[in-house]
């Protein structure tokens, strides 16, 4: 399972952290630099979990395992707000 970015948003960097608008909530949301790691990968191509969890374990020093389950309550926070999605 891949996830990719959706149409009804845009987002800006500010600092190491990203601001994104949902188009169609009218909603601000924040994300930190671990965030923003993420939102990055996801900026460039679709993106599976571990490809995202390599990331983020690319650029600090956490356990595998924290990183995967705090990545995929990001992700799921993200699609309940329309800003990433589920694709193939």
């Amino acid at each position: 399972m891949k996830y990719k970015l959706t149409s009804q948003q845009i987002a800006s960097k500010v600092g190491e952290e990203f601001v994104i608008l949902n188009h169609n909530k009218g909603a601000y949301y924040g994300l930190d630099e671990v965030g923003a790691v993420v939102w990055n990968s996801l900026e460039a191509e679709p993106q599976t979990l571990e490809t995202l969890c390599e990331a983020v374990l690319g650029a600090y020093d956490i356990d595998k395992e924290t990183c995967l389950e705090d990545v995929e309550v990001l992700l799921n926070d993200l699609i309940s707000e329309k800003l990433v999605e589920v694709t193939q």
